[in-house]
């Protein structure tokens, strides 16, 4: 799979610990298996992938019949479930990103987010059908602070 990064992007990659066949594995993964978001234009792509200590994400565009990493990011906050144990369509505010896997429109709703045995709701983009849960890239310095004070305390 073709996959163009800028010198731009390869930089943030370096500076953010992560590589670019890690990347090329999560776009591949999300184009063969449909677990994404998409913009509602079809401009970019959202895909991630979890293990037990870090989710990384890929934000992807089409670009001359491959594909142009557009940013990437990492956490280590686990997203463990929406906050209250379910969907409340009155406190989620609907989001420009439609999970390919439903086709519904994906809205920004509390989560319960954990790490270092510390859980606390944040806000992050779920599929309201399938319950696929994001973070955007907007909300990682919030989570890099918090994830920061979580180990301070813990050390």
């Amino acid at each position: 799979m073709d996959i163009k990064v800028s010198e731009e992007v390869a930089s943030l990659l370096k500076d953010n610990g992560l590589k670019k066949d890690e990347m090329v594995s999560i776009i591949e993964d999300a184009e063969s298996s449909g677990d994404k978001l998409k913009s509602k234009d079809g401009s970019k792509c959202l895909a991630k992938n979890e293990s037990d200590n870090l989710t990384i994400y890929a934000l992807y565009s089409s670009a001359n019949g491959g594909f142009a990493l557009d940013s990437a990011y990492a956490h280590k906050m686990k997203m463990i479930g929406l906050t209250g144990g379910s969907f409340d369509p009155d406190e989620a505010e609907e989001t420009d990103w439609i999970c390919n896997k439903c086709g519904e429109t994906a809205v920004e709703t509390n989560v319960d987010m954990s790490y270092l045995d510390v859980t606390r709701p944040g806000p992050a983009v779920v599929c309201p059908k399938c319950n696929q849960m994001y973070l955007e890239e907007d909300m990682m310095k919030t989570i890099k602070t918090a994830e920061s004070i979580l180990e301070e305390k813990r050390g």
